[in-house]
């Protein structure tokens, strides 16, 4: 079976995987649209969180800022400490959220237990297929918090990360195939 791939810099290539992410910024368009599997590259990856501040996840955000008011807590507390693990985040009234907030809490959630029960495995994987989404148009003028000026901005809908990645893939600067065999790894 042959597929589709765009290859999306580590970790921008797990957003669009879990939908938080629904625009692509390229220098380019193109007049494909249908599936594409989303294979990630970079320079690194981590064990844990990486820095998303550059990026607009307001529960990541939020998150960020708790921590450091219970690490300033456990710093200037005399008789009160924090266990390690004590801190238990949860989503206040899901339904009630956007469902790209919905989807930041469920990356954030699945690497916290991730790395919890592999402290040394990596979470976010480089070389690797390990999603896709369906490209359904490309605009200049997206409103997507994603979108930056300038770029042509593909639009994705219906993400999915895959339970089981395809590792040791190298990628291209363009829309490539892939042929993937009769291999069973969604």
């Amino acid at each position: 079976m042959k597929i589709q791939c765009l290859s999306v810099r580590n970790p921008r290539s797990y957003l669009v995987c879990y939908g938080i992410c629904n625009v692509e910024n390229r220098s380019w368009r193109t007049d494909y649209r249908g599936r594409l599997f989303i294979h990630s590259t970079g320079q690194y990856s981590y064990a844990g969180m990486p820095d998303f501040s550059e990026y607009p996840m307001p529960v990541i955000a939020e998150f960020n800022r708790f921590l450091s008011e219970i690490e300033r807590l456990e710093a200037t507390g005399r008789y009160i400490g924090f266990a390690e693990h004590g801190v238990q985040v949860y989503l206040k009234n899901e339904t009630a959220h956007a469902d790209r907030t919905v989807f930041e809490y469920n990356l954030l959630s699945d690497v916290y237990n991730f790395t919890t029960a592999n402290p040394e495995k990596p979470y976010f994987l480089t070389n690797a297929l390990i999603g896709y989404v369906d490209l359904v148009d490309v605009v200049e003028q997206s409103r997507s918090d994603w979108a930056e000026k300038g770029a042509f901005h593909w639009i994705f809908e219906n993400p999915v990360l895959l339970r089981k990645p395809l590792t040791r893939i190298p990628g291209d600067s363009n829309i490539w195939e892939l042929d993937v065999g009769d291999q069973e790894w969604r």
